[in-house]
């Protein structure tokens, strides 16, 4: 039987703007573990991953009694790949009334009728080419068709309501992008709006950014996002996005940890994590957000020791542009408070500069402990044949030593460091160009590999000119923290990416083994320049 968490001790009321407020809802987000197994066909492994959804279901309803309004599952957790992959038509029938549609489709469609919830899983779907002479993708002068790694809702009664076609694939060389970025929504009759989206979206301007502009009360995030330090772990990238933009985010994770995949949770806004979870051992959870008349059941606190440790043995990749980064080390000796300016691009006419203000308190224990570096960066982030991504980076980050190169790395035993200094105050701030190209996010990471919550931080924004061209982003800690390893403002500058043409991943031989290749959904390229840790 697969573990459900359920919390009931500490209640807190919800303070967002409607339909938050007077809401009663039971939501389930579920951190899943696929099944990826050579031996057996493609077709088994997707009825084997369908087990595993209906013991989650099951357990979840009848054993815990609870009756579900939602349940979310991961981008790639079902296994479809190119052969497997499914031609939907648009029409107001459940698809177990649809003779033609494959057993699976009929399997979930039952499932969110016998249940009566609204059901999110994350599929391949196929679309014929309108014209396959003149299309540019591989797979439609191959196959005569398009491939797009989609996101489908299932209404109670099994309807398909809502599909999304992921626009910002990391890798993925068997899909197709579609030709301009899919602005999809739903309404539920629980009276919440949902936009929706996928894994790599999220650090980019579209959809991430204009679904926002819809109306909505929440995201539905379906992801496969594999962890990076010092700023890209999973829930940590949750947290901010949500965090900035005032809004709910539920986003269910694949949990593989070779791929250092992990991360699930119900992040509230400005508000805190109200759930997180990283099966660090391997496996799957459910997660339950219930909302009665608007008051949520919260969770006991977790001690960030004991998560931590349960870490050790989960690998995080390393961003690999920090070598990139302007420096300098932090001096925890120092008693008396630290103002301090970080720039990149001193030998340039604007350099991007970062402000420090932070007052310490360093203990006398001695034994292996992380040393902090100041880091300041702006430019392009190279994930090859990927993307590149404009990047404004301040903050402060745990290293191995007083160097940039032993920097977004853990020391391998958790129980043998000691954390002799606690950051008192800390408060960065930054000028950025006003833009619908750019935002910044405010970034935390704990020892325990899940952010500082929301309301223990506080960031804001405030035009530094009359013609408001620049404003200055301030971020800063409420209360003091001595578990830290990441304390940043990441900000994005869209207007600096490129993507890679597709005639670039032409040559990859893809398309053309489209039917025959198990295709691990998702942010899910493992990259050479990578480092595990």
């Amino acid at each position: 039987m697969l573990p459900v968490i359920l919390f009931s001790l500490i209640i807190i009321s919800v303070s967002q703007a409607s339909p938050w407020d007077t809401l009663s809802a039971t939501i389930a987000v579920v951190e899943f573990e696929p099944v990826y197994n050579e031996r057996l066909t493609d077709n088994e492994i997707i009825e084997a991953n369908l087990v595993k959804y209906l013991d989650i279901l099951n357990t979840t309803v009848v054993t815990n009694n609870k009756t579900l309004d939602m349940i979310i599952f991961p981008e790639g957790s079902l296994g479809v790949i190119g052969e497997t992959s499914v031609e939907m038509a648009t029409g107001d029938n459940p698809f177990y009334d649809l003779k033609e549609y494959p057993d699976f489709m009929k399997t979930l469609s039952f499932t969110a009728a016998n249940f009566t919830t609204y059901l999110v899983t994350n599929l391949v779907e196929k679309v014929k080419c309108d014209d396959t002479s003149s299309s540019d993708s591989e797979n439609c002068k191959n196959t005569g068709y398009y491939y797009y790694n989609t996101d489908v809702v299932f209404d109670r009664n099994g309807t398909i309501i809502s599909r999304y076609h992921k626009y910002n694939l990391f890798g993925e060389f068997d899909m197709d992008r579609p030709d301009e970025p899919e602005i999809e929504t739903f309404e539920t009759d629980f009276g919440v709006k949902f936009g929706i989206f996928t894994c790599f979206d999220i650090l980019f301007k579209s959809p991430a950014q204009p679904v926002l502009t819809e109306n909505i009360d929440a995201i539905v995030y379906p992801t496969e996002w594999h962890a990076e330090l010092p700023f890209l772990t999973a829930l940590q990238t949750q947290q901010m996005f949500a965090y900035d933009h005032k809004i709910m985010l539920f986003a269910a994770g694949v949990n593989e940890r070779s791929a250092s995949s992990g991360g699930s949770g119900v992040h509230r806004s400005t508000h805190d994590t109200i759930l997180n979870t990283i099966v660090a051992e391997g496996g799957s959870k459910t997660l339950i957000y219930e909302s009665v008349n608007g008051i949520v059941v919260a969770p006991e606190v977790q001690d960030v020791d004991v998560l931590g440790k349960e870490m050790d043995d989960f690998p995080l990749w390393i961003d690999a542009s920090l070598q990139n980064f302007t420096w300098t080390p932090l001096n925890t000796t120092s008693s008396q408070p630290i103002e301090d300016q970080v720039c990149h691009g001193n030998d340039t006419e604007n350099p991007f500069c970062c402000n420090f203000n932070i007052s310490l308190t360093t203990s006398k224990e001695t034994g292996t402990s992380y040393s902090y570096l100041l880091v300041a960066f702006s430019g392009l982030r190279h994930y090859p044949n990927i993307s590149d991504g404009g990047l404004e980076i301040c903050g402060v980050i745990a290293c191995l030593n007083a160097s940039i190169s032993s920097c977004g790395q853990r020391f391998p035993k958790y129980d043998e460091i000691v954390w002799p200094v606690t950051f008192e105050e800390l408060t960065i701030t930054a000028n950025f160009e006003v833009s619908d190209n750019k935002t910044q996010f405010p970034n935390t990471l704990l020892s325990s590999i899940r952010p500082i919550n929301a309301n223990e931080t506080e960031w804001s924004g405030k035009n530094v000119d009359e013609d408001g061209k620049t404003v200055i982003q301030t971020f800063a800690l409420k209360k003091p923290q001595n578990r830290l390893l990441t304390f940043a403002i990441y900000g994005r500058d869209f207007g600096q990416d490129v993507f890679p043409r597709d005639d670039d991943h032409n040559d990859t031989g893809a398309a053309s083994s489209i039917s025959s290749t198990l295709l691990i959904l998702g942010c899910s390229l493992v990259l050479s320049v990578m480092i595990h840790v």
